[in-house]
């Protein structure tokens, strides 16, 4: 999904805001942080905070995209699109 659209501070600040409830491991966030070998998020973490994500933006985020989603950054440039859209 890498574009070389970069996202807002303000929309990266909101998730690593978010993200920190769900940090389990400690890690430092930065926006090639990825969620499966970074924090070690599993498919149920994810659905929790993608659900959490959407009620922050108020936005509904496509389940066919989150695959192609690794990073913080990539979870940021998709939330800027679907909030534009």
């Amino acid at each position: 999904m890498s574009g070389g659209t970069e996202p807002s501070a303000e929309t990266l600040t909101a998730l690593y805001d978010i993200l920190e409830t769900f940090n389990k491991t400690g890690a430092a966030f930065a926006p090639g942080t990825r969620f499966s070998e970074d924090l070690n998020f599993d498919s149920l973490v994810v659905m929790e905070f993608v659900a959490v994500v959407e009620d922050a933006f108020d936005i509904s985020i496509p389940l066919n995209i989150l695959p192609d989603i690794a990073t913080i950054k990539d979870l940021a440039v998709a939330v800027e699109k679907i909030v534009a859209e």
